[in-house]
């Protein structure tokens, strides 16, 4: 035999004092209201089944139809705006990437960053996870220093570094002073343990 919660409407088994849905507690009214509840659901299950599914189905076919569409309709537009914007890629700028050529971190040397100007113009490098390009080196500033893309020409800038920003000159490092022109294959010292080269293609 069961009883129903007189809070929620859910059919408990006569040994719970409470109601297992919503943890309401046990009224001699619902002990006593449960058979004439179960009998008048007993005489009328026709009616409440099929008004129920009417009820249901249509709201749950639109949901389904629009649910079905929405994802053809997304890959299209995404499809279309990637095209977009990958055409001026492919015919007006060069790829760039940073590779490590000393860390602290053995895991990184040799390894190739890519420089993604497109999404953004102006790349921030340093310790903090806030940079596009994050250096876990002590002795690099949390906001290090920036790399820059404008007409077609690549800048540094140093962001007052504490331990500062170097570029090789083909004989010793030269320190960076505010925002200075770079070119492929510059080589950069960020700290005293960190040495990047700008690689182009």
């Amino acid at each position: 035999m069961t009883w129903k919660c007189t809070v929620c409407g859910y059919e408990n088994t006569d040994d719970t004092l409470f109601c297992i849905k919503c943890g309401a507690k046990r009224t001699e009214q619902s002990a006593e209201q449960a058979p004439a509840v179960q009998q008048t659901v007993e005489q009328q299950p026709v009616s409440q089944s099929s008004e129920q599914p009417v009820q249901q189905q249509p709201v749950l076919e639109p949901q389904q139809v629009n649910t079905e569409q929405a994802p053809v309709q997304q890959p299209e537009q995404q499809l279309m705006s990637q095209s977009v914007v990958s055409q001026p890629v492919a015919t007006t700028a060069n790829k760039y990437y940073l590779m490590f050529i000393n860390t602290p971190n053995p895991a990184f040397n040799k390894t190739k960053l890519p420089l993604d100007f497109d999404i953004f113009p102006s790349i921030s490098i340093g310790r903090s996870p806030e940079n596009v390009v994050v250096i876990p080196d002590p002795e690099v500033s949390r906001r290090h220093a920036v790399i820059s893309l404008e007409n077609g020409e690549l800048y540094l800038e140093d962001l007052n570094s504490t331990n500062g920003t170097y570029v090789y000159d083909g004989k010793v490092f030269q320190p960076v002073k505010g925002k200075i022109k770079i070119q492929v294959n510059s080589i950069i010292k960020l700290g005293n343990n960190t040495v990047v080269r700008i690689v182009g293609e």
